[in-house]
């Protein structure tokens, strides 16, 4: 095992501090607070809600691997293969992000207007963000040859990520929130002016993460010719696979986007006392730092975890089935008053070990690039991280359209200025939205841990992998 490290400290406190930059972009679309924008600040029909984010989550599923086929096959001319993408997307990333959240009307016959916008500024938006994230992560596999420097490196990658998209995408909706209500101006200029905040601020930050440096010499036997070798390369990493099929079940826990309808339209709005400035985005922060700070504990002892449970699939597998028992005894306690607070910390345990998923996930990605250079010769950082951001994009799409879509389904209709929220909707309304947040992310637990079950890549077949890896990539230096 490699035991020389090759990652100084300015380069990975750089590289962090892009990533974060990069995850306060993403935290204004990738949560729960862009449906609500789309259904209760740009007033888009709910079930044309759902159209839109399927739509566009399935151009996502076609533009992401393009993109990593393409930073697959291509080399810059200082032999570099992911860096220079780093330096040249943010940019463009943070102005699309301003044009996204701009709210030029309202109006119902102007509906074909706005959707037509609404989709032209995501697509330019998702093409630039998805070569930026796909060099971001691609990278994280390419900073050493030492597995476990580089398992460590994802590991800090991971849980500052999750940190600043955690705190970003709860606490920036409850703020702006606050802000409306104290100052009167409407949450369409508002979030204008935080979508210039963090969006083209986050995004020139991220350009920090350019300090991040290319250190494996790939070696190939032949170069890839197409995007079907590419594909065809993808269709051979059964561990890739099999992750990102779990990934795509997890889709169906889509009660996450229905936080903040149901304490809107559940809970009382003097539920924290008369002329309280924290309403139902208020609330959904509150919900989400009981029920994810926890998970943060997580994250600092993922690399015990992963040696507890013999490696990061079996700790993917206990994880899930935490959060199905958890969830379960949440949803027979209710929400009825005071018991709202006891449901929600129940929650908040279970999401202790899930806070290390998106590290484990990440490490056994990395571990599939090694497997399929260890099979084929060739290294794909490419394609397999587009595999994971088009996924991930694709399940979240997927989460937010059947989320949208309950809506129609319950009958919901947006309500912007009203002095009780409570018994506004429909019957069915109040009948389906504590089982549907809470349960939803239960059922979607169980089948993400059913493809983790074919993966079969013990500790004792990373060595050798990692092992015959070294001694090529020795012989081919000597050459």
């Amino acid at each position: 095992m490699d035991d020389v490290r090759y990652i100084s400290k300015k380069e990975k406190r750089s590289f962090l501090t892009g990533l974060a930059g990069q995850n306060a972009v993403y935290s204004l679309i990738g949560g729960s607070f862009f449906t609500y924008f789309m259904t209760d600040i740009a007033l888009f029909p709910a079930l044309t809600v759902s159209a839109l984010l399927i739509i566009m989550k399935v151009w996502d599923g076609i533009n992401d691997p393009i993109v990593g086929s393409f930073i697959d096959k291509h080399t810059f001319k200082n032999g570099e293969k992911l860096r220079p993408f780093l330096r040249y997307t943010p940019l463009p990333v943070g102005i699309f992000t301003v044009l996204i959240f701009l709210v030029f009307s309202t109006r119902e016959d102007l509906l074909w207007l706005r959707v037509s916008y609404f989709v032209i500024m995501y697509i330019c938006w998702d093409l630039a963000y998805t070569v930026q994230d796909v060099s971001i992560w691609g990278i994280t596999a390419m900073v050493s040859p030492n597995s476990n420097e580089r398992d460590s490196f994802v590991q800090w990658a991971r849980t500052i990520g999750s940190i600043v998209y955690g705190v970003a995408s709860t606490g920036i909706p409850m703020i702006l929130e606050m802000v409306v209500n104290a100052t009167g101006q409407s949450f369409a200029f508002i979030t204008l002016v935080f979508a210039i905040i963090f969006g083209l601020g986050g995004s020139m930050l991220s350009k920090r993460a350019y300090a991040a440096q290319e250190r494996i010499a790939v070696v190939q036997n032949e170069k890839q010719e197409s995007l079907w070798e590419s594909f065809s390369l993808l269709f051979k990493n059964r561990m890739l696979l099999l992750v990102t099929l779990a990934n795509l079940f997890g889709a169906v826990g889509f009660g996450a986007n229905l936080v903040t309808y149901f304490f809107k339209y559940e809970i009382p709005s003097n539920f924290l006392g008369e002329n309280s400035l924290i309403g139902a985005l208020g609330l959904t922060t509150i919900y989400y730092i009981i029920t994810s700070v926890p998970g943060f504990l997580g994250m600092v002892f993922a690399d015990k975890l992963k040696k507890w449970c013999k490696g990061y699939v079996n700790a993917l597998i206990l994880m899930q089935a935490c959060n199905v028992v958890v969830r379960v005894i949440a949803y027979f306690i209710g929400y009825q008053g005071t018991k709202l607070w006891l449901a929600l910390g129940i929650i908040g345990i279970g999401c202790i070990p899930m806070g290390a998923v998106s590290i484990a996930q990440t490490a056994v990605f990395c571990d599939s690039i090694d497997y399929m250079e260890w099979k084929t010769g060739k290294r794909t950082e490419g394609i397999t991280f587009s595999m994971q951001t088009s996924f991930t994009k694709i399940a979240s799409g997927i989460t937010a359209g059947l989320a949208t879509l309950a809506l129609h389904l319950l009958n919901y209709k947006a309500i912007d200025d009203a002095a009780v929220y409570v018994g506004t909707q429909t019957a069915a309304f109040d009948k389906w939205m504590w089982p549907l947040v809470i349960l939803t992310p239960a059922i979607a637990s169980v089948l993400y841990i059913i493809p983790l079950l074919f993966i079969g890549y013990t500790p004792e077949k990373r060595k050798i992998v990692e092992t015959e890896l070294a001694e090529r990539r020795a012989e081919a230096n000597v050459e």
